[in-house]
């Protein structure tokens, strides 16, 4: 976050004299338009739907296992080493499926960060479409977003990539 706001400031920065020269810097707020977007609306309530529904699944493997180990507990003290041994990785795995299960559902590569990629990148474009045509209709160079100062829209003219890799070659 802190990077961004680096970002953004340099780019201010960059941006002020060149407001003298007819270049304007527009904002958007991208958590307003996915809040208030139909589609996008749409898009989250079934993320969270599926996402409640695998953590009630969580929730009930959660209390088997805690059920599991309380049961053990209780008998542990009349079992027979062999008897131990078999109910602990019977435990043990039983665990690794929770685990397993959490991972494969709600991991970063999980089923839910996929789904959210799925219903969310074609919204994404539609976003991206709208902030160009308005940015062009406007004629507005560059296009950021209010809360991480992330580019969202500019101009070829705005991008100054190679004049400052020029300078930083050049030592100055």
């Amino acid at each position: 976050m802190m990077f961004r706001m680096i970002v953004l400031l340099a780019i201010l920065a960059i941006a002020t004299p060149l407001s003298a020269q007819g270049f304007k810097i527009g904002v958007v707020s991208a958590d307003v338009i996915l809040k208030e977007l139909p589609d996008a609306i749409k898009a989250s309530k079934s993320i969270e739907e599926a996402g409640l529904k695998i953590r009630d699944t969580l929730q009930m493997m959660q209390k088997e296992f805690e059920t599991r180990i309380e049961s053990y507990r209780k008998q542990e003290a009349m079992m027979t080493a062999e008897a131990k041994r078999k109910e602990e990785e019977s435990l043990a795995a039983y665990r690794q499926r929770f685990l397993q299960y959490q991972e494969e559902k709600l991991g970063q590569a999980g089923e839910i960060a996929r789904m959210r990629e799925d219903l969310l990148a074609p919204i994404r474009v539609k976003v991206s479409e709208a902030i160009t045509a308005v940015a062009k209709e406007e004629k507005i160079n560059l296009v950021l977003d209010k809360m991480g100062g992330i580019v969202l829209y500019s101009e070829d003219k705005a991008d100054i990539t190679y004049k400052v890799l020029d300078r930083m070659k050049r030592g100055n």
